[in-house]
């Protein structure tokens, strides 16, 4: 009897692990997408400061969109994201001009902060129409 019982801990803990693997290896997959996230989040949030001067955010923007083009890269290649079941990834995908601004911009001949401006809608126009003030 004690065999039995030895051989059914085993066989739990070696299900365990297999379900603990899992999970570590479908967190790993989504990898290359969430740091392209915060390589786009954080190339906007430049674009956006005011703390920066102009020659300081022209420098800054050049260096985040080369990283950002090398990360958009390396996202379109990792066949991982293919096969996983992720909401994340199915609107990564769906909304490529959004997701991929440097290659998206680059395919409309525009730089990724005008491809970026251009899906929020946000024009010349309507940011000379805009008033400044408190709501």
């Amino acid at each position: 009897m004690k065999y039995g019982s030895n051989i059914t801990q085993k066989t739990t803990f070696f299900v365990l692990l297999c379900l603990c693997s899992s999970q570590l290896v479908n967190a790993n997959e989504l990898f290359t997408l969430k740091n392209l996230e915060r390589e786009r989040a954080t190339l906007i949030s430049d674009f956006l400061s005011s703390k920066l001067d102009s020659q300081q955010k022209h420098q800054r923007l050049q260096q985040r969109q080369r990283q950002l083009a090398d990360m958009e890269r390396m996202v379109l290649r990792d066949e991982r994201l293919l096969s996983t079941k992720s909401t994340m990834v199915d609107n990564a995908f769906k909304e490529y001009d959004k997701t991929f601004l440097v290659h998206a911009g680059a395919e409309h001949k525009m730089s990724a902060m005008d491809q970026w401006l251009n899906n929020v809608n946000v024009t010349n126009e309507s940011v000379l129409n805009a008033r400044a003030g408190y709501r």
